[in-house]
């Protein structure tokens, strides 16, 4: 943003420390968050830190799907990009970093149209998988019941004043 002379914050949306592509896509809390969620399908704790090691990353743990690594990376940094630029431009902030893998499952999904039949399938499970994964993780992230009924209670109160 800084080369096509932005004149807005040149803070992270999400996280409220310097923005630039490497730390939007892979040094963000929120951005680490997604890569861990996409990494528990794939079955890693490993979160990657470039782009490279994306590729890496899929290749030790995905291998034989290189012709949708690509498909997979572009839905992961597109999600980001869109909530960024939601919460960039119309204040419009995500309430859970899961909603980014929400909506990367959503792409890998509509995309997989776009695929070789024999990619296509994969990627529609990939989706599935990835949907579930977040959901998952968004459920043992949650807070308990009690704890949003009390904060909702408290949240009332400031709301009478």
């Amino acid at each position: 943003m800084k080369k096509r002379q932005w004149q807005g914050d040149t803070k992270c949306s999400f996280c409220s420390e310097l923005e630039s592509a490497q730390h939007l896509f892979f040094g963000c809390s929120v951005a680490k968050i997604v890569w861990r969620t996409l990494g528990a399908v794939i079955g890693t704790s490993y979160v990657p830190k470039t782009i490279w090691q994306v590729y890496s990353w899929l290749y030790a743990f995905l291998p034989g799907f290189y012709e949708i690594y690509t498909v997979g990376l572009a839905a992961v940094c597109w999600s980001i990009w869109l909530a960024r630029n939601r919460a960039t431009f119309e204040k419009n902030f995500i309430n859970t970093p899961f909603e980014i893998a929400f909506t990367t499952s959503a792409f890998l999904d509509y995309w997989a149209g776009m695929q070789k039949p024999e990619m296509a399938d994969n990627v529609k499970k990939g989706a599935q998988l990835l949907k579930r994964s977040a959901a998952q993780m968004l459920r043992l992230c949650e807070p308990s019941r009690a704890e949003a009924t009390e904060r909702e209670e408290n949240e009332g109160i400031w709301d009478e004043w």
